[in-house]
Formats: C-alpha cells, structure tokens, sequence
C-alpha cells in the first residue's frame, strides 16, 4: 500500500507516520513494561479526552499525515477505543494497532472487521501459560490472548505476532517465532529494553546479556542473518522526527517513544506548528551531525 516512489517525492520533512500511545492504562502489569508506572488512576486521569485526541487526529489529517500506529499501554483499555479507530479509519489513515490481545472479544474482532486496520500486532511473551503469565503477571491472560489470535485470523485480519526477549522467555522463543510461521502471520522479535517513564530501572533486570542474545541469534538463520547484517552494516542516523514522529497520552509531540526529553503541548498549540517549527528543535543524541563546511576560516598569523 505504501509507494517507494511516492515516498521519495515527499519533502525530507513531512509528517508521515505518526506512533500515538493513547493510553497508559492497561488490564495488565507486564514486567518488562515501562509505561506500567503511568498505569494508575491519577495519571489516567490526565490523559488526552475523547474530544481533544479527534482534534488533534483531524490536524494530522490536514497536514497530509498517512499512517497511525495506536499503542499504550493497551489500546483498547480506553471505553471510547472504537469511536478514536472508527475516526482514524474513516479520515483515510492506514492504522496499526499494539495490543496485548486479551481484551479482544467477538464483538472487538467483528468492529475490526468492518473496518479493517492496517495491521494488528499482539505481544506473545510466551507459548505456554505459565511463561506468558510470568511475564504478563495477569491469571488467564494466556488464554484470551491465544482467542484473540484465532477470531483475528477467522476474519482474515493482517495479524503480526511480536515477543520481547527476556530472561524469562527465552526457552520459547523460537517455538513462538515457529508458531508464528505456521499460521501465516508475520513475527517480530525485539530484544531493547527501555527505562520506565519515571525513570525506573526495573525493566532491565529481564534483559539478555551479549553473550545471551548472540546464542539466541544462532538458533535460528533468518535471526542470525540479521545479527550479521547489523554488526556488517552501520546504523544510520536518526531519522527521527523527519518523517515520524510520537504523541503522548498526554498530548505531547516528541521525537520518538524513545526520546521524550523534550515536547510540545498540542492541548496548547497546534500540530503544524509542533511539528514543524519545535519538533526540529529537540535535542537527539543519534542524529547526524551537521557536515563541516568544505572550506574552513583560516586564522592569518603574518
């Protein structure tokens, strides 16, 4: 759906994609999670409204955005999950959905159906329920996110599964990314663990070491191949806020999910204001440096 051509024609700076964490609420206490210590009454209470997110979401319509990715948290916490999508879907953005999966019902997966998204993508943390829940840390959530994969694909939905490697996972991880294989659908691995948003460090206590994550590549070619290609390759530099860019739950545009040491109020101010004349302006340690001038002033020392 997307054109190669089409996106080269673009203006370096264009507001394409847009990642948007609707919410930090979420039925669920992942152990790796780092917006969980937003997942409280107070914070929720602070987040964007209803009315507040539409406005914002017609100003990326306006200024020619094409793609929005929901996140959180999870998504469909939020009671008015459906009037946001229906909106998205309907002003002619291609919306991805994160999403947890188990609070996908009958009813959640035939609204889907009627106005299919982009792609779905479900974390799957574990193959068994006793892996899942450890990561999950929610009794019976193995179960409704294994339901939620099959009514998605019943309806023939554009379904990724995605798993953060952990300490605690690890054994089954390639019978994920196999199960994965067997249905049909796509698979994503992610290995980078973030800081909570309050600065905590919890979530690093999961993560893989080197040594434990270049055995992890080795099970698997098309995981080791792209271990190789990384290490072959240098990464590019940060691209963010060129042509995507994050949207708290809160309403503030940042850089990236990553990169949140600076935003911009869009309760206050408007998007094509945000993202053109500050979003430039914020402070990213992975983008490129400036190229020295060719000629450089010289000093006369006669």
């Amino acid at each position: 759906m997307r054109n190669v051509a089409t996106l080269n024609a673009l203006p370096e700076r264009y507001p394409y994609s847009c990642q948007w964490e609707i919410t930090c609420r979420c039925n669920l206490r992942c152990i790796m999670c780092y917006t969980d210590c937003f997942n409280r009454p107070d914070s929720i209470r602070q987040e964007l409204t209803t009315p507040e997110i539409l406005r914002i979401m017609d100003e990326l319509a306006e200024a020619g955005c094409l793609e929005v990715c929901f996140t959180g948290g999870e998504p469909l916490a939020r009671p008015d999950f459906f009037t946001l999508y229906d909106h998205a879907v309907t002003s002619g953005f291609l919306v991805t959905v994160f999403t947890n999966g188990t609070l996908v019902t009958e009813d959640v997966a035939d609204r889907f159906a009627a106005l299919p998204p982009y792609r779905i993508e479900i974390s799957l943390h574990g193959l068994t329920e006793e892996t899942f829940e450890r990561v999950t840390q929610g009794r019976g959530s193995y179960g409704k996110c294994m339901t939620a994969i099959r009514l998605l694909r019943e309806r023939g939905l554009p379904l990724l599964l995605k798993t953060t490697a952990m300490t605690v996972n690890r054994h089954e991880i390639m019978a994920i990314k196999r199960y994965a294989e067997e249905l049909g659908v796509g698979y994503k691995l992610g290995e980078d663990m973030r800081p909570a948003l309050d600065g905590g460090e919890k979530p690093f206590q999961y993560a893989l070491s080197p040594a434990e994550q270049d055995e992890l590549h080795r099970r698997d070619p098309a995981l080791w191949q792209e271990a190789c290609r990384k290490q072959v390759v240098p990464p590019s530099p940060c691209r963010s806020g060129m042509r995507t860019f994050h949207i708290d739950a809160y309403g503030g545009l940042q850089l990236c999910s990553g990169n949140r040491t600076q935003s911009y109020d869009l309760r206050r101010g408007s998007f094509t204001e945000g993202f053109y004349r500050y979003l430039p302006t914020f402070p990213c340690p992975w983008k490129a440096q400036p190229p020295s001038p060719l000629l450089q002033p010289a000093a006369n020392h006669a």
